[in-house]
């Protein structure tokens, strides 16, 4: 009893060591793992412990995460390929977030700087990015398919073989695509003019929604899509890749080819040759085949760069050039038949009949060329600068459905040279930023008949855009600037007869943003904007028939610039990798709104018979949620599901605004089957996507008692099942992907409110695909 009462005390002694040592050896160290030149994410950085020997590598976002360290002080090492090795020491006594910078070497290596790059940059606001594996599956797309993954993302479409991204309800010239680091600039303008952006020159493509996409210019209103290029290859030798695809709906074929290497002899020179051509069919919608909707596409891209760590030029050729139907039963030679066809709910026989490659009247013929030179100098330790130059055309002929018109519908001409110099200055008491001034000159030229007129513009802007983070790597803080100057003039038609009124705009937009970091887990961030839009040159010039849509629009010279406010609150909690959550929630108000707003005149011209539709301004509000998460609920199971809803609302008459994106909810559920020696990289996901019916719309008593300002009510509500596998097989000692699937699996009967093609057919039906990449190198002779 006595040897008890001496051992129980030593024992309730031991316990309480015990949990005070575990409970002082549970905390942990994360953070990012940054560039400290360019802020961008590190990849595959090592951080390890001197003390325990633990070891972690950064995620694809840069994060990492040390755990069950105990209370004490620690000497970090941090290491990165191309970057200085960074050793500091930490005292741990809770858990803490802490955010490394690694600067990169001077020394060259190989004669060359590797180049990181990351749109985000840590901006406080919504960034989304669609690469590797993820992009892989939605090769043979176009670039608004290939992004309608992104949430918040829809597309607007004008038949189904042409479409443009929508952000949060906004298009056309308020959503602004860099193309490898180049404004893209064609006959955006057009709801049915499709980028002329060949999607497999992409690495990753990049959406930045919310007040930072001022950035890029300011009439980025709705955001900003990046199509980036990844970097010119510095490992000697040759190698490449081949992207095969086949899709049974359209029988539509793809081939993409890349090749690029790097000379041992000459380290600072890097090419590369790139080359896609798609070709496809007749559209089936269920039960029938539509008419003269195939497409011919053949692009190809030339790159060459010589790099040096002080200096470094890149020269880039792109052409893109595409051939496409337009539906002829969306074309209608008279009244009556146009408003039959509306109500009769399908296509007539003349308009269906069978499969064809042909493309026939009414079509596009569209080619876009790009030239640019990039070059970069490094400024010593406090930056880097920038200079982008380039030259683009973009040549743009549709033909009307009568072939005994001699006379195209319309021809456009534009040439656009642009021109950013910038300067990344690096660490200066907290705060990194960019400067910089952008400047654009535009020529137009039309021929055959006139829907815009000739002009010239031109266009110059400064920008300024800086950030600070705390030292406890709590809070990031960002503020921008940017001043826009804009003129029209030289504004007339071929004949001389009509001269429009030049017009000139200058604005103003900046932002105010913050990120808070609760802990390694959540994150907060908010931000502010003001916005300046100047009205697009068909808003204030059209005035005709536009081929592509089957509309007479009719523009303002009247046009007052759009001016608002935007604002984001955005979270993020991420619980390692079993259970990830964003919400981005949002509302922007708008004065001087312009929209394109149909009336319930139907005009009759030699052409046949066409809506009436004008432009037209008022004060909105646009208010949204885009929110998803992904939970892995079992070791090889993930459930994903995504929701965006927007409500639009026009001031100015107290009614809803046209044109915008139902509700959407997506529900997907992947199986992820163990790797085997010969099989690796396999996937199995099965996804539903639910769109509600478009009840808020505006509406206008019409002379029968329905809707003017709409030629039929908004489509049923729809459901669509897609089903996806993939693996990746080594064969001839190169690691094969295949990807396997069929959207639309059910072959439902819908159709889609944002389509303009909505009134005359379905949307496509099942489609069956299978897409192949076969990587190729081929290694120097030592």
């Amino acid at each position: 009893m006595n040897r008890l009462r001496r051992i129980l005390p030593m024992l309730i002694l031991g316990v309480l060591i015990s949990q005070s040592v575990w409970a002082q050896c549970n905390y942990t160290l994360s953070g990012k793992i940054l560039d400290q030149n360019s802020n961008a994410n590190l990849i595959g950085a090592t951080i390890a412990v001197k003390e325990t020997q633990q070891a972690v590598m950064s995620d694809e976002n840069g994060n990492y995460k040390l755990d069950g360290l105990c209370a004490g002080e620690y000497t970090i090492r941090v290491s990165h390929i191309g970057c200085h090795p960074l050793e500091f020491k930490i005292s741990i006594n809770k858990d803490t977030r802490k955010n490394i910078s690694l600067e990169h070497a001077v020394s060259e290596l190989r004669g060359i700087t590797v180049e990181t790059t990351n749109a985000a940059k840590s901006m406080t606001g919504p960034v989304s990015e669609v690469s590797g594996r993820d992009l892989e599956k939605l090769r043979g797309l176009s670039l608004a398919e290939s992004l309608k993954e992104v949430n918040g993302v829809t597309m607007l479409q004008t038949g189904a073989t042409v479409s443009k991204p929508m952000i949060n309800g906004l298009h056309s010239n308020r959503v602004l695509i860099y193309n490898n680091g180049v404004r893209q600039e064609g006959q955006q303008w057009g709801s049915e003019h499709a980028p002329e952006i060949d999607p497999f020159v992409a690495n990753k493509l990049v959406v930045i929604k919310g007040a930072n996409a001022i950035r890029y210019g300011g009439d980025a209103v709705g955001g900003v899509i990046l199509v980036e290029p990844k970097p010119l290859t510095t490992t000697p030798g040759i190698q490449g890749e081949v992207n095969l695809g086949a899709f049974s709906n359209s029988r539509m074929g793809v081939v993409s080819a890349l090749v690029e290497g790097n000379f041992s002899k000459l380290p600072a020179l890097s090419w590369r040759v790139q080359g896609t051509t798609r070709r496809s069919g007749s559209i089936r919608a269920p039960g029938y085949w539509m008419n003269n909707t195939g497409m011919d596409e053949k692009n190809f891209s030339l790159t060459a760069g010589w790099r040096k760590p002080s200096y470094g030029i890149e020269l880039f050729y792109s052409q893109f050039n595409t051939d496409i139907g337009v539906f002829t039963g969306a074309h209608m030679s008279n009244r009556n038949d146009l408003k039959e066809a509306i109500k009769r709910g399908r296509p007539l026989e003349e308009f269906t009949g069978d499969f064809s490659y042909d493309i026939n009247r009414p079509e596009q013929i569209a080619e876009h060329e790009l030239f640019k030179v990039k070059a970069y100098l490094n400024t010593g330790k406090i930056g880097k600068l920038n200079l982008n130059v380039a030259r683009q055309f973009n040549y743009r002929d549709e033909l009307d459905r009568n072939s005994a018109l001699s006379v195209n519908s319309l021809t456009l001409n534009l040439t656009t040279y642009t021109a950013d110099l910038t300067w990344d200055h690096f660490n200066w008491h907290g705060l990194k930023g960019t400067i910089g001034a952008t400047g654009m000159y535009q020529r137009n030229h039309y021929l055959a008949r006139r829907f815009i007129p000739n002009y010239e513009l031109e266009q110059w802007g400064l920008f300024v855009s800086e950030r600070w983070e705390s030292k406890d790597n709590k809070w990031m803080l960002e503020a921008g600037g940017r001043f826009d100057s804009r003129s029209f003039y030289n504004i007339d038609d071929n004949l001389g007869e009509i001269n429009f009124p030049e017009r000139d705009y200058n604005g103003f937009t900046g932002i105010l943003g913050a990120t808070y970091y609760v802990n390694d887990r959540l994150s907060i961030t908010a931000n502010a904007s003001h916005v300046y839009r100047v009205p697009g040159v068909n808003e204030l010039y059209a005035d005709g028939l536009h081929h592509g849509t089957g509309l007479i629009e009719k523009g303002n010279v009247n046009l007052d610039a759009e001016h608002g406010w935007k604002f984001n609150l955005s979270g993020n909690y991420r619980l390692n990798d079993q259970l990830e959550a964003d919400v981005n929630m949002y509302y922007n108000r708008f004065n001087n709104f312009i929209y394109q707003q149909l009336s319930d005149s139907i005009i009759v011209t030699i052409r046949g018979a066409f809506p009436f539709t004008y432009y037209a301004q008022s004060d909105v509000n646009m208010k949204g949620i885009d929110a998803q998460v992904k939970w892995l609920f079992l070791p090889r199971w993930r459930f994903s599901s995504k929701a965006s809803i927007l409500r639009a609302k026009n001031e100015s008459i107290d009614d809803w605004l046209i044109s915008m994106p139902s509700d959407r909810f997506t529900q997907e559920l992947s199986f992820y089957p163990v790797n085997t020696k010969a099989w690796k990289d396999n996937f199995i996901s099965l996804s539903m996507t639910n769109v509600t019916k478009q009840t808020r719309v505006p509406f206008e008593a019409g002379k029968d008692g329905e809707n003017a300002l709409d030629l039929m009510p908004p489509p049923d509500a729809y459901t669509l099942v897609n089903l996806e596998g993939g693996t990746t097989h080594n064969i001839a000692k190169r690691p094969v992907t295949f990807t396997l699937g069929a959207s639309n699996l059910l072959n439902t009967r819908y159709r889609e409110y944002l389509n303009t093609f909505r009134y005359f057919a379905d949307e496509a039906g099942i489609n069956v695909y299978l897409k192949v990449k076969v990587p190729f190198q081929i290694n120097p002779k030592k």
